[in-house]
């Protein structure tokens, strides 16, 4: 069972964006969303982050670009 379905998009964009979504509109976004969470529990699993503020820290230093101040 996927974790992302229509009604929890629908439940999400009434919640944190304040407007409701046409229904026609659940499931196609939730299936645009599911192939980015499935890469983002692969990657996270490579970046060792758990969910912890400090792991999302760490894991957006070891993935920001590195520069070199003259």
């Amino acid at each position: 069972m996927r974790s992302i379905t229509g009604e929890f998009v629908a439940k999400l964009a009434t919640i944190w964006h304040r407007f409701t979504l046409p229904e026609e509109d659940h499931e196609t976004l939730a299936d645009m969303l599911v192939p980015m969470d499935e890469a983002g529990e692969r990657v996270a699993k490579h970046l060792e982050f758990d969910m912890e503020p400090a792991d999302f820290d760490a894991a957006m230093e070891d993935l920001a670009p590195r520069r070199t101040f003259e």
